[in-house]
């Protein structure tokens, strides 16, 4: 369970049991005045919230989510409200839709919802018939709801007083906080899978394994990107909870904290895939990034941000890893590299937050996407940039510095001509056929053009 003080996250405004009593009474006429207009039931919304205060951000975040499952709801029964009101006032947020449906199916659907979602338990939702009597549970055989700490009958521990107020002020924050948690964490991992799908998908991409062939690679292919990738599902949303579970903590503390998963997932990466590595570098830098976003959660800053707190947490890995790598315990190519060239590779790269994707990636993806090409052209065209300005470690340890510098200094008078598409796709796969023949395959790029899918998916 998370660890919640109430005097941190339950701020307000106290409200009187008058205001709460005027309130209801306001409610009541509002619900009678919707059934005398439209004939039909109605549905009444507003939050089980004890205590004086009713109103506090996560409270608000907390309504609004059901008031979007609500309609969903209506949605999915091929219903649609004649009229909607939603009152803002500081003894709580309430809503009222007049429907015209069987009351006794409305409520039927509506305990659905209060029972499946996470935070049902908070939701308060009546049904008023059109003769003005209010649905119960019993009506339609369920029973009465439970209470949400020792889950036994609600409405007697409210009248022994079972639970002291504090304990369920935590608990109600525990719920809404940890449904948010989870809520960011699954579309964080949702996207960060998305962005390597797009980027093993974006073809023709030069020396890379695409939907065309393999590349430079032999040992293997798109679908052992595709096995790779649904393994990684997991990883991704537990690095994103992990970030949210520590955003009491400097970021700079949390690579400690996040590394037995970066192990536990390379583990699952060479089993899903018979011991190639697909993606290794990703699982630390892509991890990174999921951390970063979960640490934030919604609503997710802007690009830079992210990058800067991926960056704070991605510095040890440069200020500690690179000091221990030797000749002799260099196991990487990035590690090889270091140690003969002294260049830093992803470590680096993230340590410094990423400039590749600010200022490459990212904004020639999004121009190009923009001007209205499609996610395949628009990742080509960013990975070429990429290649043409990045120090890939991958591209130097298949060849030598001075071939990379060679290959970027024709990349980029490529790219100042400021080709078209049709000319960017043709280059692409003449560079495809020439990294092939030389055995070169810039893996780096490739991990940055999916971190650049991802911040486009996260921030757009």
């Amino acid at each position: 369970m998370l660890a919640i003080k109430h005097t941190d996250l339950y701020a307000g405004k106290n409200t009187t049991l008058e205001a709460m009593l005027n309130a209801r009474e306001s409610r009541v006429m509002r619900q009678d005045e919707l059934i005398h207009k439209y004939s039909c039931a109605v549905v009444s919304y507003t939050l089980n919230i004890a205590g004086p205060v009713k109103r506090f951000p996560l409270g608000d975040s907390c309504f609004y989510a059901g008031k979007q499952e609500i309609e969903k709801q209506f949605s999915r029964n091929g219903l649609i409200a004649a009229e909607n009101i939603l009152t803002d006032a500081e003894t709580g947020l309430e809503c009222l839709w007049a429907v015209d449906a069987d009351a006794r199916l409305l409520k039927s659907s509506m305990v659905e919802l209060e029972e499946w979602h996470p935070m049902g338990r908070l939701f308060d939702i009546d049904i008023i018939a059109k003769n003005g009597d209010k649905i119960s549970r019993s009506t339609i055989g369920m029973p009465e709801r439970s209470c949400f700490i020792c889950k036994k009958p609600g409405a007697a521990c409210a009248r022994s007083r079972a639970h002291t107020l504090e304990e369920i002020q935590n608990r109600t924050l525990y719920i809404i906080e940890n449904y948010f948690q989870q809520s960011d964490a699954q579309l964080i991992a949702k996207n960060a899978v998305r962005a390597l799908l797009y980027e093993v998908s974006a073809t023709p991409k030069p020396g890379l394994v695409d939907r065309w062939d393999n590349g430079a690679h032999s040992d293997m292919d798109f679908f052992t990107y595709i096995d790779s990738t649904a393994e990684l599902s997991a990883y991704f949303r537990d690095m994103a909870a992990k970030g949210a579970a520590n955003r009491n903590a400097p970021p700079e503390e949390l690579l400690a904290r996040l590394r037995y998963r970066g192990i536990v997932a390379e583990e699952e990466m060479f089993r899903a895939t018979g011991g190639v590595n697909t993606h290794k570098g990703i699982i630390f830098s892509l991890g990174i990034i999921c951390a970063a976003l979960g640490y934030h959660g919604a609503p997710f800053p802007n690009s830079d941000t992210i990058l800067q707190t991926a960056a704070k947490i991605s510095a040890p890995a440069l200020h500690n890893d690179l000091k221990e790598i030797t000749p002799q315990n260099a196991v990487t190519h990035g590690e090889t590299v270091y140690i003969k060239y002294g260049v830093s590779g992803i470590r680096g790269e993230a340590a410094a937050a990423f400039p590749s994707v600010r200022f490459w990636g990212l904004p020639i993806l999004e121009k190009a996407i923009k001007s209205g090409n499609s996610y395949n052209d628009a990742g080509v065209l960013a990975l070429l940039h990429l290649v043409a300005h990045v120090t890939d470690t991958n591209v130097i340890s298949r060849s030598s510095p001075e071939a990379l510098k060679t290959l970027q200094t024709h990349m980029q008078a490529f790219l100042r001509t400021q080709p078209d598409n049709a000319a960017v796709l043709e280059y692409a796969e003449r560079l495809n056929t020439q990294f092939m023949n030389q055995n070169i395959s810039p893996g780096g790029c490739a991990d940055l053009l999916a971190i650049t899918y991802m911040l486009y998916f996260m921030t757009n």
